[in-house]
């Protein structure tokens, strides 16, 4: 086995370009796509080479974040990026004053457990986030709805991936 360092790229703000990309993915994975362009949906892609190999929304409200639109390229996944792109989305929520962070699935939910996240009740989980287009109506009602305490650092994005 051989072990590889990957850093995935910082987040960098959406470009315009970037859009009809991200929603192609999103939509081939059965995601939620419709509301990429409402107010307060924060879109990243992550780059190597000058090329997006990955994406990534987020909506703050307050203490509490709701990651959403995490996609890798279909061409570079099993390569350890997603985990780097989760990493650098907690980061970025950190900064902008979260100390939650939420999410909802509906097949990623062992993906998302072995990075620290929990499923709980959908009572349990602040009016904000449950007000949300993605958890209002865009994803089914069978999500499972995924929290993760972010108030420690969140785990920067290098990712080590045995060959």
């Amino acid at each position: 086995m051989t072990s590889i360092a990957i850093v995935a790229a910082q987040a960098e703000p959406l470009r315009p370009s970037d859009l009809p990309r991200l929603a192609e993915l999103l939509d081939a994975e059965g995601l939620p796509s419709r509301d990429l362009g409402d107010p307060g949906v924060r879109l990243f892609a992550f780059r190597e080479g000058g090329a997006a190999v990955g994406y990534a929304g987020l909506e703050v409200y307050g203490k509490d974040a709701l990651l959403r639109s995490i996609v890798v390229d279909p061409a570079r996944r099993r390569a350890g990026l997603g985990w780097g792109i989760v990493g650098a989305t907690l980061a970025e929520a950190q900064k902008l004053g979260a100390t939650r962070a939420y999410l909802l699935t509906t097949s990623a939910k062992r993906y998302f457990e072995r990075l620290g996240f929990a499923t709980i009740d959908r009572g349990s989980a602040p009016a904000t986030i449950l007000a949300t287009r993605q958890a209002a109506g865009l994803c089914p009602s069978s999500a499972a709805l995924m929290m993760k305490a972010i108030s420690a650092p969140a785990e920067p994005a290098k990712v080590a991936v045995q060959r």
